[in-house]
């Protein structure tokens, strides 16, 4: 009988079970990346642009683009395309990054072949109705306002326009944006971008039925190998900011700093140092801030890796009257980590943590497709990227996580406080 007063054994995982992807090519030239996994009779289809919203003349241009694409198309018109998906139990989405746009498919496999005309329409020929495109702009409006009534979120886009100044990626949506936006600023990106040749990922369960599928239907599509447009000249804004706001009943803190990029050598084992500095719940952040001081209900530490920049961020939501204590606390835990070494005992736990956080991101082949389309978007090499990840965690030191520390815990922070 199992005793359940005894804990059970932990161990170190060996070995990720991850599908090698099969690349296959159709005869105009497209790629299909293919994640097979036979074990339900599902499909995901992702169709893959780069271009997203650092590729905006008018910020929300990609968005809006975006979110009216799915309320119709002219070979299926308003209602006619979400009875359609809604009879085959299918799903249509659009999602945009800052660097990619994604069109994807959800359906069973028995009716992949009936859905696939849906999915090319929705990339090539948008209905863009006068009505679902003034639906949208409220919708974002409406949001946009009860947004900006939230501390942490005034904070968030504060944080941005400072750190990533001169650069796309500091442009936070707002009500004077989509005022300026009209229908015509959306066809025009989608005529632009959209007719950017794209990649195709499929996951689940493939099989050569499925290729001829796609082939049937999207061969005779035409795009532009042209890559999209990126100009800008980072310029950092690094101060410390407080901006007040009456009626406040909790401050909301965040401190940032550009950082190294996924493809550099330390990244692995920055990120190793900032999962014990402040990523997860054990973390010391969270143990000094949250448990010991009670300043606040909890606090991240997170690397943030876009295409043509990255940069760090700690964030946390604390009381008022702590605001300047907080931020001094995380000054100091940075500082524990460039001085003294990490026990031996916490390296362990943080090991067995990341290797099973790596594990749970990559349990499903939806989640491994998802995985593959981020590295694909970053020109990374999906197997090699978890492969050297998995080694960098087996293999930390304590002197290799105080190095690390002294080298990318040094820069000053940007702080934002609103309260």
């Amino acid at each position: 009988m199992l005793n359940r007063q005894v804990a059970p054994d932990s161990f170190i995982l060996k070995d990720l079970a991850l599908t090698k992807p099969e690349i296959k090519e159709l005869s105009n030239g497209l790629s299909v990346h293919i994640i097979q996994d036979d074990t339900n009779p599902v499909l995901k289809i992702d169709v893959l642009f780069a271009a997203g919203k650092v590729n905006d003349e008018k910020p929300g241009q990609s968005l809006i683009c975006a979110k009216v694409m799915v309320e119709g198309t002219k070979s299926y018109p308003g209602s006619e395309l979400q009875e359609l998906l809604d009879h085959y139990g299918a799903h249509l989405d659009v999602s945009v990054d800052y660097d990619y746009t994604t069109v994807s498919l959800l359906c069973l496999k028995e009716h992949v072949n009936l859905l696939l005309p849906v999915l090319k329409s929705a990339i090539t020929e948008p209905l863009f109705d006068a009505e679902d495109f003034e639906k949208i702009k409220l919708q974002l409006l409406q949001k946009i306002r009860v947004n900006n009534q939230k501390n942490a979120l005034i904070a968030t886009k504060s944080l941005r326009k400072k750190l990533l100044n001169g650069t796309p990626y500091s442009t936070t949506l707002e009500e004077d944006h989509l005022n300026n936006i009209t229908k015509d600023d959306i066809e025009n990106y989608f005529n632009q971008y959209f007719a950017l040749q794209p990649e195709i990922i499929v996951a689940g369960d493939f099989d050569e039925d499925v290729f001829n599928y796609i082939e049937e239907h999207f061969v005779m599509l035409e795009f532009s190998s042209l890559d999209s447009d990126y100009e800008s000249k980072l310029s950092p804004i690094i101060e410390d900011d407080l901006i007040k706001r009456e009626g406040s009943v909790q401050a909301s803190i965040r401190m940032g700093a550009i950082t190294i990029p996924r493809t550099h050598p330390d990244y692995y084992d920055l990120s190793i140092a900032n999962e014990i500095f402040g990523g997860y719940f054990g973390s010391r952040l969270m143990k000094n801030i949250r448990e010991d001081k009670g300043y606040t209900y909890g606090i991240y530490s997170v690397l943030i890796n876009y295409k043509h920049l990255d940069y760090h961020v700690i964030g946390a939501d604390v009381k008022i009257e702590h605001i300047e204590d907080t931020v001094a606390e995380v000054y100091k835990e940075m500082e524990e980590l460039k001085t003294n070494p990490v026990p031996e005992e916490e390296i362990e736990t943080i090991k067995n943590y990341m290797l099973g956080k790596i594990a749970s991101s990559l349990d499903t082949v939806f989640h491994q497709s998802e995985n593959y389309k981020v590295k694909l978007s970053e020109g990374a090499d999906y197997l090699d990227y978890f492969d050297a990840y998995v080694n960098s965690i087996r293999n930390i030191t304590a002197d290799r996580i105080l190095e690390i520390s002294k080298k990318y815990f040094s820069e000053k922070y940007c702080v934002v406080k609103v309260a």
